[in-house]
């Protein structure tokens, strides 16, 4: 959408104004928790929820920020179930930095203000928008609408002269909504329609220009995007490529201009299309003579970059001895002979179950002679918060590792 039709001069002085609206906001604290900003998290960590696990978070994930609170040291996020359930999850504060903003989530938190009476906070979020170059047009109309609707409304109320007026300021803004929503914009269209009819219910005797889109549909599909958007959000931190794609797909049925989706959505495709070309040649490698190796390196990279691809993980099933010998070897008695570990068998065999049990309830294990031990070993350092292992359960995942890794890289166990 190019936005609703605006002259130079006055997208100017929109701006203009917009901007002395921040000489009052401090910028001294650059990386501050900003409650409504998205934030990222730095390390791979649990959320939690009323105190239990909820789910991992990974590194890099990003979050819309809900609370902080800095006596307890942690942060509430929002977060989307599988069923759909909107809930807020916890973490720990020194786990997150703030991420980058959208300019497009500013504008519609925005108009959401206007639309919730919260005219004050409408204009500075406004005016934030509009500090973005592909926003500013956009931003700099609906300031100038939503300001002037305000102004009407406020003097029709001691004036009944200035009815009309207010009246026609409503007018604009319902056409406004109309051209939002004929642009795929259904968030910012449902917002300012129903932003419309509450102003005016605030001036006694004020007519009030009916509305010009299906509030029924608007409210239905701003539903969809919002939860489609969360889920894909969510999907795509976690490398589950496919569920991803069907949200971003669902998430531009409901809302055809949401600009996140629409910048993911190549993101997805390409990825999966390479993890598409490694299961073809993992299936491939397969058939050959000797190819079991190949196959496994193909599958484990095609999984690394889409952990929910139905062949690839079939394949790995298929392969699931392979994989094994690769990422879990058994404890046996050529293990120990070949590892040469300063422990017991019975500790490395408690180190192993520690390791296929509670590694894998938030991903795959990875084939050993993939990574050195340094990194296998930092994996596990970060990760063992998130698991809730003790100190001795950690050293026992590390004793294995290091002996699993040596057996691995020496070519198994045979």
């Amino acid at each position: 959408m190019r936005g609703p039709h605006l002259s130079s001069a006055s997208v100017r002085i929109a701006i203009v104004a917009m901007l002395s609206a921040l000489s009052g906001v401090s910028h001294g604290a650059a990386r501050a928790l900003v409650v409504g900003d998205p934030v990222r998290v730095t390390r791979s960590e649990m959320l939690l929820f009323q105190g239990k696990n909820l789910a991992g978070a990974a590194k890099g994930q990003e979050f819309t920020l809900l609370k902080h609170d800095p006596a307890k040291k942690q942060v509430f996020v929002s977060f989307m179930k599988d069923d759909g359930t909107l809930v807020a999850a916890t973490l720990p504060d020194e786990a997150v930095e703030p991420a980058v903003v959208r300019a497009t989530s500013v504008l519609v938190r925005g108009v959401e203000a206007f639309r919730d009476q919260r005219y004050d906070e409408a204009k500075r979020l406004l005016t934030r928008a509009a500090l973005d170059k592909q926003q500013a047009a956009l931003a700099g109309a609906l300031f100038t609408r939503v300001n002037g609707a305000f102004g009407s409304a406020s003097l029709a109320r001691t004036s009944p002269a200035a009815k009309q007026a207010a009246t026609t300021t409503l007018q604009t803004l319902r056409d406004t909504a109309e051209g939002l929503a004929k642009a795929g914009m259904t968030r910012l269209a449902l917002a300012l329609d129903e932003g419309t009819d509450r102003l005016g219910a605030q001036v006694p005797g004020l007519t009030i220009p009916p509305t010009k889109v299906d509030r029924a549909d608007l409210t239905k599909r701003a539903a969809i995007s919002q939860r489609e958007t969360m889920l894909a959000r969510q999907s795509f931190a976690l490398k589950q490529l496919v569920a991803a794609s069907k949200h971003v797909a669902a998430g531009l049925e409901a809302e055809p201009a949401h600009d996140e989706l629409k910048a993911m959505q190549p993101l997805v495709q390409k990825d999966l299309e390479e993890a598409d070309t490694l299961c073809k040649t993992a299936k491939k490698m397969q058939r050959q003579p000797n190819g079991a190796v190949h196959a496994l390196s193909a599958i484990d990279d095609g999984l690394k970059l889409c952990t929910d691809h139905t062949d690839l993980r079939e394949l790995r099933k298929t392969l699931a001895a392979a994989f094994e010998e690769k990422t879990s070897p058994q404890v046996t008695p050529a293990f120990v002979s070949i590892a040469k570990a300063g422990t017991s068998a019975p500790m490395l065999e408690e180190g192993r179950k520690l390791y296929t049990v509670r590694c894998t309830e938030c991903h795959d294990l990875e084939m050993l002679d993939g990574r050195t031990l340094t990194s296998l070993s930092g994996m596990v350092g970060s990760m063992s918060r998130r698991a809730g292992l003790s100190d001795a359960e950690k050293a026992r995942i590390l004793d294995y590792i290091a002996a699993a890794k040596t057996v691995v890289d020496a070519g198994g166990a045979k």
